[in-house]
């Protein structure tokens, strides 16, 4: 457990090379922020690894001490997710659904689990086919884990490339709520294989995650409801801030007591304020509303930009953690790697596949054919992604728990650098 000066050191070293590698990645390659950080941080790691292996650099024993210490599936699960998706959230309205309300539902939903299945099913056959020690069960958790788009990854990434607005609000409400769907999912699974849960048939689990999802959206709503009454009758703009944020850590902290989604309870309080936001505009822009309106912006942007720096960052430098592999030959692992990319791209054709195969007007007149391509090259994996698989350590096999990291690694990173590179330029050859 972390005192308040080694918590004060760690998130110092951590903003520090924030700072330093966007400074650097300003000036030189000039890659997005997010990717950027998430490059420099992979380099930054491997220098580390190889100067340690060349025995050229000693890390302080406290240091070392501090980061094993620390649970990357406690910051983003428990912590700092639900303040990055309320943040994601409070930009869309949720009106701004309308047109495409049933394809994103569809997609969240049945996109996702038929993801789960196809990867899992594959994956599984990889593992048999050259010996793995995997079983069926633990191929279905891994695509679970890897299978739905990750929500920070969607809006900081992909709202930079220039697309669309009725494109960028379907990928975006897809990903703020597959997450929660696959959060769900991935929870009975490990209950499962824990042997922890009771006995499950598909109708119970069919009706465990729709009243988790159901349960979410009623307690978000229920409390952005109630203390909006408060945002909206004080005068004291900083009190408006402070209600915002008890808003989303309420909800939050409500669900993960009555089990339900957490993360979509942060979603449904984020479109709420949106929402209600739009409306006062609407009655007449005058100096009060518009400060409402720059203050709660500005200040949820802050938010989003640091924890979102910090994220990617993170997912940079958490390559340490898959660098023991003694276990495995290089044969092995570029079977795992080349392997986990591939599938995940037939996983996600057939998800959003089997969503608009039935679909007789697409958005912007696309044809399914581009719509498919296109969503599966905008499924962004990121740090949602390692937070589920380093939450699997204590209950996996050594070597199935390096087979999970080796996969979810190699697809966090090759969809975040090179398809969130290539997205935008994939829409135009496909529109």
């Amino acid at each position: 457990m972390y005192n308040f000066n080694e918590l004060l050191i760690l998130f110092t070293v951590v903003l520090f090379l924030v700072v330093v590698f966007s400074f650097i990645n300003e000036k030189t390659i000039k890659l997005p922020y997010e990717i950027g950080l998430v490059v420099f941080g992979f380099g930054f790691c491997l220098i580390l690894i190889l100067l340690q292996q060349l025995h050229a650099l000693t890390l302080p024993e406290e240091l070392l001490d501090l980061v094993k210490q620390f649970n990357f599936n406690d910051f983003l699960i428990h912590g700092v997710l639900c303040f990055m998706l309320f943040s994601g959230a409070s930009r869309i309205k949720f009106n701004d659904f309308n047109e495409d309300k049933f394809l994103i539902g569809r997609m969240a939903i049945i996109g996702t689990m038929v993801s789960i299945l196809v990867y899992g099913s594959l994956f599984y056959g990889l593992a048999y086919l050259f010996q793995l020690n995997m079983s069926f069960l633990e191929a279905l958790i891994l695509g679970s884990i890897v299978s739905p788009s990750d929500p920070i990854s969607a809006m900081s990434i992909l709202s930079k490339v220039g697309l669309p607005h009725r494109l960028s609000l379907i990928i975006e409400g897809e990903s703020l709520f597959n997450d929660g769907v696959a959060v769900a999912i991935f929870a009975t699974l490990m209950s499962i294989l824990e042997q922890t849960g009771t006995e499950l048939t598909l109708v119970s689990f069919v009706w465990g995650l729709f009243a988790d999802i159901l349960g979410a959206v009623a307690v978000g709503l229920v409390v952005a409801l109630l203390l909006s009454v408060v945002f909206k009758q004080t005068k004291n703009r900083y009190i408006k801030i402070f209600t915002s944020i008890l808003t989303v850590m309420s909800a939050y902290l409500i669900c993960e007591y009555l089990g339900f989604s957490g993360p979509i309870a942060a979603v449904i309080c984020g479109l709420f304020y949106a929402t209600g936001i739009a409306r006062l505009q609407k009655r007449g822009m005058d100096q009060e509303i518009q400060e409402i309106h720059d203050l709660f912006y500005d200040f949820w942007g802050v938010i989003d930009n640091l924890l979102n720096g910090v994220l990617f960052l993170l997912v940079g430098l958490l390559f340490v953690d898959i660098r023991n592999l003694e276990g495995f030959s290089n044969i092995a692992i570029l079977i795992i790697l080349i392997g986990s990319i591939l599938i995940n791209t037939i996983a996600r054709t057939a998800g959003v596949f089997g969503n608009v195969v039935f679909v007789k007007n697409l958005p912007l007149k696309m044809s399914k054919f581009s719509f498919t391509v296109f969503f599966t090259w905008a499924g962004l994996k990121g740090g949602l992604c390692l937070a589920l698989v380093m939450g699997t350590g204590t209950s996996l096999a050594t070597d199935t728990y390096s087979i999970f990291l080796i996969a979810t690694y190699a697809i966090v990173l090759f969809t975040t650098v090179f398809q969130g590179l290539t997205v935008g330029k994939a829409y135009e050859r496909l529109k």
